[in-house]
């Protein structure tokens, strides 16, 4: 199994690493850290990086851990910058604002991050974020049912939690990943919502299950 690792540069200069494990199969692209007040996406995208490389499965994955390591420093939902990094993508909803970036891809993370997308092509998109609301699987594109399917397994691995799917935030997201590639593109995305305070243990096994069931659907379909 190939395993790669590279490097960019948040907008103060702090790392920002992407994983590449596997050479073969459908293309699977996670992303942590997008909002840096969100923090409980960080430790179970590591032990899923862990995972990755202990368990072969029949796909290429690429996995960042932390795009925003400016904002995870201060727990700040924005970049370094003030602009929010899931409002910068160029999605047709973008609109331009003080936090929203003077243009889509304004900032050098959604630029890194872009070029990841057209350089993996993926197929399924995870995206790690938490909300007060939580836990739950929201989607975007081609992915209601694979949604459903990740909220499944996530609900057996998770004792304290309770997983399920809603198709709408409540709130318009403008420029976000979901409305970039899931909406505009037809690519299926996933938003895996933790509870805000979820219980590391428990977000990583939901994390963990919730995902091996849905590359494990997308590989069989594949295969079919």
């Amino acid at each position: 199994m190939r395993a790669v690792t590279e490097y960019g540069a948040s907008t103060e200069g702090r790392t920002i690493a992407v994983h590449f494990i596997g050479s073969q199969g459908p293309s699977v692209l996670v992303i942590g850290g997008i909002h840096g007040s969100e923090p409980e996406g960080l430790a179970p995208a590591k032990a899923l990086l862990e995972r990755l490389r202990r368990e072969q499965m029949r796909a290429r994955f690429a996995l960042v851990e932390d795009l925003n390591p400016d904002g995870s420093r201060v727990l700040s939902r924005h970049n370094a910058r003030g602009v929010d990094l899931n409002r910068n993508w160029p999605a047709s909803s973008f609109r331009p604002g003080a936090a929203r970036g003077a243009a889509a891809l304004s900032e050098v993370e959604t630029r890194f991050g872009d070029d990841l997308i057209r350089r993996v092509e993926p197929e399924l998109v995870i995206v790690l974020h938490s909300i007060q609301t939580g836990p739950f699987v929201n989607y975007d594109g081609p992915a209601r049912d694979l949604a459903a399917i990740f909220a499944q397994a996530a609900n057996e691995a998770d004792e304290r939690h309770l997983w399920d799917v809603q198709s709408e935030m409540g709130y318009a997201t403008p420029g976000s990943i979901g409305s970039y590639l899931g909406v505009d593109r037809g690519v299926a995305v996933l938003t895996i919502e933790f509870d805000r305070g979820h219980d590391e243990r428990d977000a990583t096994a939901a994390l963990i299950a919730g995902f091996e069931a849905v590359v494990g659907e997308v590989i069989r379909r594949r295969e079919r």
